[in-house]
């Protein structure tokens, strides 16, 4: 059967939209949600006697255990052309960068 402008139709009206939410996936997360929160005190216990065994094992797990709960930073590269900047113009922006950074840590 070829695609014609009506079956193309049909075929829209049943995919999912731009901006609309997954409703299996939602589900899904709704229900791991559900399986962790009935699980934590369980989920202890077995990372406990994970790390009798093999501490580092256990360290392994709850790192990738965190990727689920604590967002990734990104990396952020600085580029300086390090020719074009004079001597008095470099010690300008490493104060600069010392001061941003100090302003930062008080936050």
């Amino acid at each position: 059967m070829p695609f014609t402008s009506e079956s193309a139709r049909e075929a829209g009206s049943s995919s999912t939209r731009k901006g609309m939410p997954n409703k299996t996936t939602q589900e899904i997360k709704e229900a791991y949600q559900l399986l962790v929160e009935n699980n934590l005190e369980n989920m202890s216990a077995w990372l406990q006697k994970i790390g009798e065994d093999n501490p580092e094992k256990a360290f392994d797990v709850l790192i990738k255990m965190s990727d689920f709960v604590i967002p990734k930073l990104s990396r952020q590269e600085l580029k300086v052309e390090q020719d074009k900047l004079t001597p008095e113009e470099k010690d300008q922006r490493i104060e600069q960068l010392k001061k941003k950074l100090l302003n930062n840590q008080e936050l």
